[in-house]
């Protein structure tokens, strides 16, 4: 799973008094989670720091079904491996930031930097430094984070302050299914399967701009499609969103499995 004696090396590197688990409930975040926890637990029992599991549940756009099976997984750590869960929210909500500001902004992510940012920064400015933050990230998720992610560990100069991030799914080239393969091992992570299996996504974001259209195909056999549909179609000016959101559609599953088989799936 992981080289523990390189692991341990990045841990002594920092010396962090606060380490901090970045987690969503998806796939990587867990897989992080789960290839970490045992060398972070006996670090932190010799070298006296404190370790979080934090999770942002971003009002109005967070499935319940995340909030549930994240919330286990995070209770599990806390009995089992002593980590503290720590719960974060914004007071805006999702939906009316999106019906204010569309998705394309000139100042980029809204949805990062109101939503997840600020009360992850809030929650940094309150706990002991050096701190060391541990997601799930890769070069091979996308290309933003092959640019943004450099190294497995990363000093990073912020105006929140300095802090240390480490990737430990960096170096390993792994296709979605073989990490939940993984974690199917590992009864503890069996509702992040379900996730998958229901939704095809962790559905910590249900609406994203980001999300395939396979994705939107297979969520819409699983929720109330044509609430997201009608309200993108009601608050966007943007016709590219219209159309991507117009895949959400009530009771389809009959054409999300004529769209797989025909194969007119792609990214985008």
């Amino acid at each position: 799973m992981i080289d523990y004696s390189r692991a341990y090396e990045v841990l002594l590197s920092v010396r962090p008094k606060s380490i901090v688990y970045l987690f969503s409930g998806g796939k990587d975040s867990s897989l992080a989670l789960l290839m970490t926890r045992d060398i972070v637990k006996e670090f932190c029992e010799k070298n006296n720091c404190k370790v979080y599991v934090v999770y942002v549940y971003v009002t109005g756009n967070t499935h319940p079904d995340n909030a549930f099976a994240s919330s286990y997984i995070m209770e599990w750590h806390r009995k089992h491996y002593g980590f503290e869960s720590i719960y974060l929210t914004s007071p805006k909500l999702f939906t009316d930031m999106m019906c204010k500001y569309g998705f394309s902004t000139p100042r980029g992510r809204w949805c990062w930097t109101e939503f997840k940012e600020k009360p992850i920064s809030d929650f940094y400015s309150r706990i002991a430094k050096p701190v060391l933050y541990i997601d799930g990230m890769s070069p091979h998720d996308s290309e933003l984070r092959e640019r943004s992610v450099a190294s497995e560990l990363q000093r990073v100069e912020s105006r929140r302050g300095t802090y240390w991030s480490w990737h430990p799914l960096f170096s390993l080239n792994l296709d979605s299914q073989q990490k939940l393969n993984i974690l199917k091992q590992h009864k503890e992570f069996r509702h992040v399967i379900d996730l998958y299996e229901r939704y095809g996504d962790s559905m910590n974001c249900t609406i994203c701009p980001y999300k395939s259209r396979e994705k939107l195909m297979k969520m819409s056999a699983s929720v109330l499609a044509d609430a997201y549909r009608e309200l993108v179609g009601l608050c966007l000016h943007s016709e590219k969103w219209k159309d991507r959101f117009a895949l959400l559609q009530t009771n389809n599953l009959e054409k999300y499995i004529n769209f797989e088989v025909v194969g007119h799936g792609g990214r985008g």
